[in-house]
C-alpha cells in the first residue's frame, strides 16, 4: 500500500486551501491508495474524513502534526479521539491514555523555523522516540541539502525514510508517498511504520501530470 502521510485540511489546519472533500477528491484523482490527515490543531473530524474517503475506495490513515522540541513530528494513530485531542505542541515521550500502537515521524528534519531562521536538526531533542524520518517531504524539495540532510539522519539513526506531500491545496496531493508493502489498512500501515518497514516514494504519475522533470541524483532514485 501506498499512501501520502501528510496532508492538511480546514479547519483544523488553518493555512490549508482545501476542506476534507476536496483532499479526498484530489487523492482519487492521483490514484491514491490511502491518506493521511495530518492536521495542526485539534479537533478534526476523523468520522466525517473517513466517509469521505470511504466513498472513493481510498484509506484514512488517522494522523496529526505537532510542535515540539525536536521540530515536526507527524503522529499515526487508531485512536482518533486521543489523536484529536492533542494540542498543537507537546513534549515527548508523550503520555495518557491510548488505544492501540502509535507511530512517530520526524517532519521535513531540515526544514524547521525558529524566528525566521531555519533551525539546524538537532536529534538528542527527541528523535530516541520516532520510527521514521521524512526524507521526502514535498514542500520542500527545493531545500538546499534538505533531502540529503534528511537520508543521512536515516542512516545515522537507524531510522526509516519516509514521504508525504505536506499539500496544503489539491494540486499537492500525491506527490511525495510512502510505500508499506505489507500494509492492507490504517493498523497495519502503522505497525508497518513502528517496524520500519516502509520506504519513501517519488509520484512519477504526479511529475507527470504536472510536467515536472526531476534531474537530481538524490531525487530519482526513487521516482516510480
Amino acid at each position: 500500500m501506498r499512501a501520502d502521510l501528510h496532508t492538511h485540511a480546514l479547519s483544523s489546519s488553518r493555512d490549508s486551501r482545501m476542506t476534507v472533500a476536496v483532499l479526498a477528491e484530489a487523492a482519487s484523482a492521483a490514484g491514491l491508495e490511502a491518506i493521511a490527515i495530518t492536521d495542526h490543531l485539534p479537533g478534526t473530524d476523523f468520522a466525517a474524513a473517513e466517509r469521505e474517503c470511504s466513498e472513493r475506495g481510498i484509506t484514512l490513515i488517522p494522523g496529526r502534526e505537532v510542535g515540539c522540541a525536536l521540530g515536526h513530528v507527524l503522529v499515526f494513530s487508531t485512536d482518533r479521539g486521543w489523536l484529536a485531542a492533542l494540542p498543537p505542541v507537546v513534549e515527548l515521550p508523550l503520555v495518557g491514555d491510548r488505544n492501540g500502537p502509535v507511530a512517530f515521524v520526524w517532519a521535513h528534519p531540515a526544514g524547521w523555523r525558529v524566528g525566521g531562521a531555519m533551525a539546524p536538526p538537532e536529534p538528542s531533542r527527541g528523535a530516541s522516540f520516532m520510527h521514521g524520518i521524512e526524507m521526502l517531504n514535498g514542500e520542500r524539495l527545493w531545500q538546499d541539502r534538505g533531502v540529503e540532510i534528511a537520508r543521512s539522519l536515516c542512516d545515522e539513526l537507524g531510522l526509516a525514510a519516509c514521504g508525504g506531500s505536506d499539500a496544503h491545496d489539491a494540486g499537492s496531493v500525491g506527490r511525495c508517498l510512502t510505500e508499506a508493502p505489507e500494509a492492507s489498512d490504517a493498523l497495519s500501515f502503522i505497525e508497518a511504520l513502528m517496524a520500519g518497514a516502509v520506504r519513501p516514494v517519488l509520484s512519477k504519475r504526479w511529475a507527470a501530470a504536472n510536467n515536472i522533470d526531476y534531474q537530481r541524483a538524490d531525487l530519482i532514485g526513487s521516482l516510480e
